[in-house]
C-alpha cells in the first residue's frame, strides 16, 4: 500500500517499505527520507491542515501523523524528521484506522478496533476521550473544520 499527502510543494510518501520520504517537487527529488519509521508498514499519514476557521501557530503546520497495525500512531516534525511523540492507548491490531488533526491543533482523533475513537492532546500521549458505544471498529475521524467536533 502507498499512502500520499501533497503539502504545497513537497510530497510526503509512506509505503509497505516502513520509510517516509519527502520529495521537493520543485526538483523531482528526494529531499529526505526516514527509513524504519515504523516497525510495520505505514497505513496512514496525516497533514495538519488547519482551517479557515480557526488559527493555529505557524510551527503547527509542520506536524504530521503516521500509524501502522501494532505500532501505534506518531506525531513528526517536519523541520527535522524526528518523531515527537508516540500515541498507543488505542486498540490497532490489524485494520488500518485513520487519524485526524483538529483545525485549532491541539487535538489528534484516532479511529480503534475496540469499537471506539479516541482523542489525545496533542502534547500528551494520554488520550483525552474516549467516544464508545459503536457497532464495529471505528475506521475514519474528521474533525469538523468549523465547530469543536470530531466525526466518526
Amino acid at each position: 500500500p502507498l499512502e500520499v499527502l501533497t503539502v504545497s510543494d513537497i510530497v510526503l510518501v509512506c509505503g509497505s517499505d516502513w520509510s517516509i520520504q519527502v520529495f521537493d517537487m520543485n526538483k523531482g527529488t528526494v529531499a529526505s527520507e526516514v527509513p524504519d519509521a515504523h516497525s510495520r508498514a505505514i497505513h496512514c499519514i496525516t497533514q495538519n491542515k488547519g482551517s479557515a476557521f480557526s488559527s493555529q501557530a505557524p510551527d503547527s503546520y509542520n506536524l504530521f501523523l503516521t500509524s501502522a497495525v501494532t505500532d501505534g500512531m506518531k506525531i513528526w516534525d517536519l523541520r527535522t524528521l524526528r518523531c515527537v511523540r508516540r500515541y498507543e492507548n488505542h486498540v490497532n491490531r490489524c485494520q488500518p484506522c485513520s487519524s485526524a488533526v483538529s483545525p485549532c491543533g491541539r487535538f489528534i482523533a484516532t479511529g480503534s478496533e475496540d469499537n471506539c475513537a479516541y482523542v489525545y492532546d496533542i502534547r500528551s500521549s494520554n488520550y483525552l476521550h474516549r467516544l464508545q458505544n459503536h457497532s464495529d471498529t471505528v475506521l475514519n475521524v474528521a474533525f469538523n473544520p468549523a465547530t469543536p467536533q470530531v466525526r466518526l
